[in-house]
């Protein structure tokens, strides 16, 4: 049984329109044995931001030689560049926008090229708008067929990166972050990692969580910690701090969104906010 070859997919297209299908089609068409995962379609349109946590997110438990085909391109059809690269032993074809910037702060850059060899695309008639069907879905199942990196252009000398919101320590102890996603369940999703709550304040039940200037609570474990209703934090499945509503919507409750503040803070004795 030969080797099982996983391409990925993450877009902006949604699902009412037949784009996300089209990509699949022209992988198909090179790579009829392709194993396609959908990563997700409903990053907000031209959320460059959105795509990069996701794509950071989800990389680490792909296998090795898995390609991901990244399609979230607001500036498709300008002098935008397309790039290829290969971080921790997997494989990533994407607009040069910053949409890499997570991969590349959390993995090991091993490889990256421009995407110029016009051989390797759907055809030589590329349209304007539409660079996911025509050069990164193609591209990505050469890639998958074991096109080596080097044949479809040189090294760039840079690359797009994102200015990643920051975290800071104040002089008051006080931890200061923002929230960088909202999930499909309301959830906000923080940049403020556990390691650096657990290092700074020893311990996550000493910390007391403001969100959008409203009192949240401690950080909890689970979801269910409060009553229905109730506004919580806790740290999630990627090891970050996140705001919740149990069995309801932190965004609409809360009235927060991507680029509101979040601040830790160390308990009070006796607090029983």
């Amino acid at each position: 049984m030969g080797k099982q070859s996983i391409i990925t997919l993450l877009t902006d297209f949604g699902w009412s329109d037949p784009y996300v299908a089209v990509m699949k089609g022209a992988i198909f068409t090179i790579l009829p044995d392709a194993h396609l995962v959908d990563i997700g379609h409903d990053i907000p349109p031209g959320d460059v931001l959105g795509g990069a946590y996701a794509l950071g997110q989800a990389l680490p438990y792909f296998p090795p030689e898995t390609v991901h085909c990244v399609v979230i391109d607001p500036t498709v059809g300008s002098q935008r560049r397309v790039l290829a690269a290969r971080y921790a032993g997997q494989f990533v074809v994407f607009p040069d926008n910053g949409v890499i910037t997570i991969v590349n702060q959390d993995q090991p850059l091993e490889q990256i090229v421009l995407v110029q060899d016009e051989r390797y695309f759907l055809s030589p008639l590329v349209s304007t708008t539409f660079h996911g069907r025509d050069i990164i879905a193609p591209v990505a199942a050469r890639i998958a067929s074991g096109l080596p990196l080097s044949r479809l252009g040189p090294p760039p000398d840079t690359m797009e990166l994102l200015e990643l919101p920051g975290m800071e320590l104040g002089a008051d102890g006080v931890v200061s972050g923002k929230i960088v996603h909202v999930d499909r369940f309301g959830n906000l999703i923080t940049n403020l990692p556990e390691a650096f709550l657990a290092g700074t304040f020893g311990s996550l039940s000493a910390c007391q969580v403001t969100c959008a200037g409203r009192g949240v609570g401690p950080i909890l474990r689970t979801y269910s910690s409060v009553p229905p209703g109730a506004p919580l934090a806790l740290i999630n499945s990627a090891n970050l701090l996140e705001i919740a509503v149990n069995a309801g919507s932190a965004t609409v409750d809360l009235g927060a969104d991507v680029g509101d503040d979040v601040q830790v803070r160390r308990a009070e004795p006796g607090s029983q906010e």
